[in-house]
């Protein structure tokens, strides 16, 4: 059995039924639970931490995206999972951009009527 979604085999019984059809796990918690920039709780927590000089580990997945941005000095959404293919999927990349966001590691703004993240 395949996932409708991202189309990789599903062993019997893993599967997560949904409307949008049969569903991978990965794929069921990104429909359940997308990323979310605009998330006050999550804010929050990141602030406590940066107010506590708490050190914040960073993942690969992130790591990956701060090198993208480190020599590119800033790049649309779409160039970023460009650059990243294979590495991170986009829903990663976007969950991942989410909570960099919240870190203050990267900044996404307008320029020029169009979306960049770029290093903080």
């Amino acid at each position: 059995m395949k996932c409708h979604k991202c189309k990789t085999d599903i062993k019997e019984g893993e599967q997560r039924d949904h409307h949008e059809g049969i569903l991978c796990e990965d794929c069921y918690i990104d429909v359940l639970y997308p990323a979310k920039f605009c998330d006050p709780w999550a804010d929050f927590a990141a602030k406590s931490f940066i107010e506590h000089n708490l050190d914040i580990d960073i993942n690969e997945n992130q790591s990956k995206i701060l090198r993208v941005l480190k020599e590119t000095g800033g790049v649309e959404p779409i160039g970023l999972m460009e650059r990243l293919k294979g590495q991170v999927s986009p829903e990663d990349g976007e969950r991942e951009c989410a909570a960099l966001n919240r870190m203050g590691k990267i900044r996404i703004e307008n320029r020029d009527g169009s979306v960049m993240i770029r290093l903080a």
